[in-house]
């Protein structure tokens, strides 16, 4: 006799792949933090104050400093509501996941950024 809970098509868990990236959207936050020198003081040493490479890499790393917060929130908002979500709600379940995920795709894409444009 099989007492196993039945899964769905595919076995995905929603809930552990959005709780999972809203772990690596926290942990690039911090990276991208560590790495660039707490967001843009590599390029004051690099670039100095004026010039327009100096000006780039500010607003870059401005960019990044405003909005990785936001996506980190944004990021456990949607994995909250992915975990907590009824069974019955896969739809929304699905878009709480997938919220997430492009959370994390934005937020490695700004850090990367902030990144590039703060080395010489």
């Amino acid at each position: 006799m099989d007492t196993a809970a039945p899964r769905g098509p595919g076995g995905c868990s929603f809930p552990a792949v959005a709780v999972a990236a809203a772990v690596l959207t926290t942990v690039w936050w911090g990276l991208t933090a560590l790495l660039s020198e707490n967001f843009g003081n590599d390029c004051l040493f690099y670039f100095g104050v004026h010039g327009s490479r100096a000006e780039h890499c500010y607003l870059v790393n401005d960019r990044a400093e405003a909005w990785l917060p936001r996506l980190v929130s944004v990021a456990w908002v949607s994995a909250v509501l992915a975990v907590c979500l009824p069974r019955r709600f896969l739809p929304g379940r699905r878009v709480a996941a997938g919220v997430t995920v492009a959370c994390l795709i934005v937020a490695v894409v700004l850090g990367g950024h902030a990144l590039a444009v703060s080395s010489p």
